[in-house]
């Protein structure tokens, strides 16, 4: 008797919460030294870099116990794990945002977003700034979601090319 193969499900949720976890970590870190505003890419960097390789090991450790992994079985991994982490973090965000520093947004907006806006776009009037800012503040959370799910689709795939191994 075969023992059940394991659950795509239980690998994306196991390292989704982990990635959310460093990712909170590093965000509640940020908050107390007083970064959250700094032009700085470096958390930017951290996270990614933290996502890109809890990813892979969901894929490997997915391999590893189910001895087999095909290409989508890697990108369903991915994608759900990166999924997973995202929807905690857009909840973590709206706590922050509404309980933690109710000014979030509007200082993000004033204060980080407009000035990115400005400084790629110098022939922009005020009021475009503005503008500009209230549609990225309006789709911040479903462009999180997105660019989750497709670093997660990405690095999902690209792990399963040199992960896969079928049945010999």
């Amino acid at each position: 008797m075969q023992a059940k193969s394991p659950m795509v499900r239980y690998f994306a949720y196991k390292y989704g919460i982990i990635i959310s976890i460093i990712t909170i970590t590093l965000s509640m870190i940020i908050h107390f030294m007083d970064l959250t505003y700094s032009s700085t890419k470096i958390p930017q960097i951290v996270n990614s870099l933290a996502s890109t390789i809890c990813i892979i090991i969901a894929i490997v450790s997915f391999r590893s116990t189910q001895g087999l992994l095909s290409i989508e079985e890697a990108v369903k991994i991915g994608s759900a794990t990166a999924l997973i982490s995202a929807i905690m973090i857009v909840a973590y965000l709206i706590l922050y945002g509404n309980v933690i520093e109710p000014d979030f947004f509007e200082r993000l907006g004033n204060e980080v977003f407009s000035k990115q806006i400005a400084e790629d776009n110098p022939d922009f009037s005020s009021e475009e700034v503005q503008n500009s800012v209230s549609v990225r503040l309006k789709f911040f959370y479903p462009a999180i979601l997105i660019i989750a799910c497709l670093h997660g689709l990405f690095v999902g795939f690209l792990t399963g090319l040199f992960a896969k191994r079928n049945k010999a």
